[in-house]
């Protein structure tokens, strides 16, 4: 049994929120924050002779808007700042100063089960900021658990292990509970820079509501969440076990059954030390051999739906992304015809698995099926043959995280066919079907957006739908709302208004896009939002461009 290490007194944990923060942080306007007081600016010239006179804010900003945020589309958000990369690096710069207010959106993602977690999101000048920030210290930090080839040997460590048992360990909401002042020491450790350490510090207390937490979404984010794991990681090292670790995922190998829940026993309070709790759900311990066992039963049935397809199936090339989901890379010109016959299969066994049957009552095998299913999406997506309507709202309504994959599906398709009543259908559909939160509602404005006119009554219910969402809570749905409906011409004046009143620095630069991308709002009101700052007045030409 293993016991904890003496003398260490631990530090109570934030208790879970019970309610999410859903309007965003109060900010001045930009106008306000491009004349600060002399004594911001002298705070910025003062940061800007220190160490961080070398941050590469042009290229924070080319990687911010050029790669979307984890698991949500490309936003008006960013793509409305296509032409403002100068204006983007001096508002991250003069966001250096720490009593500049970094406005931040609260929205919720769906979790593979069941329920949502909330997802904290800075306005865009100041992801530029914390992307330029970590950039330059990334070489000090830790191996980013997450590179390519760390899941499949995260699997193999349990596949092979010579021990009997396998304890899984899995942090609930980590980035949630991430302690600043832990953070910024391990920081000064790894860099022994005081001044990028106390800019990193300052900018996440600008963000967080209670003095924890990391923005989700970002790879900065997740750099310093391996830090942060890293002392959970180094303390089990020093136990003498053999450890392996994927995000937030640990697996150790022990010997029995007695040094397994002494392991459990010890991660759990030293994780407390850290602010941190393990799940509940995800930690627990399993025999090596089950672990095997499983992987063997997951190879079996691919096999069955490969090999039967073509007994030569043998060069398709996938690449595991977030733990369970696969991506094809490339499909051999010979094997192509195979795999989408089996991918075919895959659904069609299993719509007929869960034919009648509630989610909570779906079967082993349907699960391992359902699994399947996002890699079947992908490989079918330009096929001929147009999935079921059915079957998207079924897995969507299973496991709402699956929205991201069904959208993808209908945008690729949009290149190779004309399907554009289907797609409005389908967009209905899914919605009608309900369980879509607030990130659900961007894909699905965002994929709208991206949609020809119809003729349909489809169409037309999901314009209305578009339109409503501009009095939505969330600042960013609103923004891609008020873009759709600038599209199809159904902006008005009165919508137009609310939206710039409860507009912050998240998204008043993408209202301003709306209105130059319809040019048949009040002359008084355009001319107002033109004028009304640098990235206003960029955003709003970008959209009289698109």
């Amino acid at each position: 049994m293993l016991d904890p290490k003496p003398g260490r007194t631990p530090t109570k944990p934030a208790p879970p929120t019970s309610s999410i923060r859903s309007k965003p942080v109060t900010s001045p306007s930009l106008a306000a924050i491009m004349f600060a007081s002399p004594f911001e600016r002298q705070a910025a010239e003062k940061m800007a002779n220190s160490n961080l006179e070398n941050l590469n804010l042009p290229k924070a900003v080319n990687t911010v808007l050029g790669k979307p945020l984890d698991r949500l589309p490309s936003l008006i958000t960013d793509r409305s700042l296509a032409n403002s990369h100068e204006t983007l690096a001096g508002l991250a710069k003069i966001a250096l100063t720490p009593s500049v207010a970094i406005s931040v959106e609260t929205i919720t993602m769906p979790k593979k089960k069941f329920g949502h977690r909330p997802i904290v999101i800075p306005d865009v000048a100041s992801r530029c900021l914390y992307a330029a920030l970590v950039d330059s210290i990334d070489k000090q930090l830790e191996p980013d658990s997450r590179s390519e080839g760390n899941w499949e040997l995260f699997e193999k460590f349990a596949n092979d292990s010579p021990s009997e048992y396998i304890v899984d360990i899995d942090i609930a909401a980590c980035y949630e509970f991430i302690d600043h002042e832990i953070l910024h020491r391990e920081l000064l450790m790894r860099t022994l820079d005081h001044d990028k350490a106390n800019a990193i510090r300052s900018f996440l207390k600008r963000c967080s509501f209670n003095g924890r937490g990391l923005p989700q979404l970002s790879t900065p984010s997740d750099r310093l969440a391996d830090l942060y794991l890293s002392v959970l990681e180094r303390q089990l090292l020093r136990r003498k076990l053999p450890v392996i670790r994927y995000a937030d995922d640990f697996r150790i190998q022990v010997k029995n059954w007695e040094m397994a829940n002494g392991v459990i026993e010890y991660a759990a309070e030293y994780a407390r030390e850290l602010g941190l709790i393990l799940s509940s759900d995800k930690t627990g311990i399993m025999r090596t051999e089950a672990h095997r066992a499983r992987a063997k039963n997951r190879e079996i049935l691919q096999k069955k739906y490969f090999d039967s397809a073509k007994s030569r199936l043998t060069l398709v090339q996938l690449v595991q992304r977030d733990y369970d989901e696969e991506e094809v890379v490339e499909i051999p010109p010979d094997d192509e015809k195979a795999l989408k016959e089996s991918m075919r299969r895959i659904i069609v066994d299993w719509k007929a698995m869960i034919a009648g049957r509630q989610p909570d009552m779906e079967t082993y095998k349907a699960k391992e099926l359902r699994r399947m299913l996002p890699l079947a999406i992908t490989v079918l997506q330009k096929d001929d043959l147009r999935i079921e309507a059915e079957v998207f709202t079924s897995l969507i309504f299973r496991e709402p995280v699956r929205l991201e994959r069904v959208c993808k599906y209908i945008l690729s398709r949009m290149e190779s066919f004309s399907e554009t009543e289907d797609n409005w259908s389908l967009v209905r559909n899914i919605i009608e079907a309900g369980r879509i939160g607030p990130s659900g509602r961007l894909w699905l404005l965002h994929v709208a957006g991206k949609l020809h006119k119809g003729s349909s009554a489809d169409c037309d219910w999901v314009l209305n739908w578009a339109g409503e969402q501009c009095i939505d809570r969330h600042e960013m749905v609103r923004a891609e709302a008020a873009w759709v409906s600038a599209k199809f011409g159904t902006l008005t004046d009165d919508v137009t208004v609310e939206l710039l009143k409860t507009s912050t620095k998240i998204s008043e630069h993408a209202i301003a896009a709306a209105m130059g991308r319809q040019g048949n709002l009040n002359a008084s009101l355009r001319k107002s939002v033109a004028n009304a700052g640098s990235l206003n007045r960029e955003a709003f030409s970008w959209g009289e461009q698109n």
